[in-house]
């Protein structure tokens, strides 16, 4: 399943249209200059229309057939044999179907003169428009694998570097430890679980976070330790709630994605508020689906949570990790922000 916005369903849309105004007027204009005849409106436009049911109607679903259902259902998950059948079905039928279609087209259509029909001739196009497609379509599937492989690679070794400097925000690794400074003078009970809790967050910002993927149940134990610090420090600020529904933990996703949007919620949240915050912070998992809801309120002096490098540098991980297989909502209404984020983990 991939999720796409309106936005790149416009675009993809629209990109197609091109694709195809583009290859009918290439047509149509390379069938006007092989004719002798002198050029004039009506004889480009019967052309054009020609080329344009042609390609629409008899070239065109056999082609979206091929690149949108077969190739990756099947080619590309390696079920050549069913690929192969079913390669085979389209070629013979469509030809067919070319091989009839086209000449009583053109006749009755465009009043050009009756050609015999032959399905041999439909059927030797079909194997080269599908092999024409196939052979495009595995290209740019290569070149845009190869252009995410390089650039999520680039991004992984930046990410990396900046982990080791600056995963822990040092306001708040600085304040955790004048916390845990007093409490030790109090000789409080809380003091060694909660430098536990502060050891197994750096160890696994330093170490776990190196690998592309971890375990979800390692990014919710991550997160359960950085808000149990967060209590300590915001004492009786406000509210703070963490519910969870996690099918599997041991599913993987890429690391320190969630605890952003949940950083940005104390960072424009509970910092800036003496009393009544609150943080919301729900978290569902399926086989196929990670869905993450953050809610949160901010003092009226503040402009909420949307500004940032810690924001806009998880959107463009999620472009980079999760293409189209991402949807990501922000919103902004009174003194309450919210995120919602749906990652497709198939």
């Amino acid at each position: 399943m991939k999720i796409q916005t309106l936005d790149t369903r416009k675009k993809n849309i629209l990109i197609h249209v091109s694709i195809l105004s583009s290859i009918i007027l290439i047509v149509t204009l390379s069938f006007v200059i092989s004719e002798e005849n002198a050029f004039t409106l009506s004889f480009f436009t019967n052309y054009f229309l020609q080329a344009t049911t042609s390609i629409l109607l008899l070239i065109a679903p056999p082609v979206y057939v091929n690149i949108y259902w077969i190739i990756p259902r099947y080619l590309v998950k390696k079920r050549y044999f069913i690929y192969v059948v079913l390669l085979l079905i389209v070629i013979i039928g469509w030809g067919y179907i070319i091989g009839y279609g086209e000449p009583l087209m053109d006749h009755y259509w465009f009043n050009q003169p009756y050609q015999e029909m032959a399905p041999e001739n439909g059927i030797t196009g079909m194997i080269v428009i599908i092999l024409v497609s196939t052979l495009l379509n595995l290209s740019y599937r290569w070149f845009i694998q190869l252009s995410k492989i390089n650039q999520i690679e680039n991004d992984r070794l930046h990410l990396e570097l900046s982990l080791l400097k600056n995963q822990i925000n040092p306001h708040f690794f600085f304040n955790t430890l004048n916390n845990l400074y007093a409490l030790s003078l109090e000789k409080s009970d809380k003091t060694p679980s909660l430098i536990l809790k502060l050891s197994e967050i750096m160890r696994y910002t330093i170490y776990d976070c190196k690998e592309p993927k971890v375990s979800i149940g390692g990014e919710i134990t991550y997160l359960e330790n950085f808000i149990e610090l967060q209590k300590m420090r915001h004492h009786n600020r406000g509210i703070i709630t963490f519910e969870k529904n996690i099918d599997n933990e041991a599913k993987q996703i890429a690391p320190m994605i969630l605890i952003v949007f949940l950083e940005n919620a104390f960072k424009h949240g509970f910092d800036h508020m003496e009393k009544n915050a609150f943080i919301n912070f729900k978290l569902e998992t399926t086989e196929e689906l990670v869905h993450l809801y953050v809610e949160n309120n901010f003092s009226d002096t503040e402009n909420g949570n949307e500004g940032g490098i810690g924001l806009e540098n998880v959107k463009r991980r999620l472009s980079l990790i999760y293409p189209n297989a991402h949807e990501l909502k922000i919103n902004k209404k009174n003194t309450v922000f919210t995120v919602d984020l749906k990652l497709n983990l198939e």
